[in-house]
């Protein structure tokens, strides 16, 4: 066999061995990463529902319908009153 060739699949070899290295730390690192990430809190939930052309588009009585619904304790829809003056 000649010395060039031996050189070149021990090369090839180390580049292959190397690269499934890589694709197993990457694999180990994604699955920590799923497993360590928080949930979205609940509170972030009318933020979503904000960002929608649906929600911009409504008016005021479907603007607080569609929040409610995705809160965990909805807002009780009471008429807004100026503070009195003393």
């Amino acid at each position: 066999m000649n010395f060039d060739v031996v050189v070149f699949a021990v090369s090839l070899n180390f580049i292959a061995m190397s690269l499934l290295l890589v694709a197993a730390c990457l694999t180990w690192a994604t699955v920590w990463f799923w497993k360590s990430a928080r949930p979205e809190p609940d509170s972030l939930a009318p933020l979503e529902v904000m960002s929608q052309r649906d929600f911009a588009e409504a008016d005021d009585a479907e603007r607080k319908q569609m929040l409610n619904s995705v809160r965990a304790m909805p807002v009780i829809d009471r008429a807004t009153e100026s503070p009195e003056t003393n």
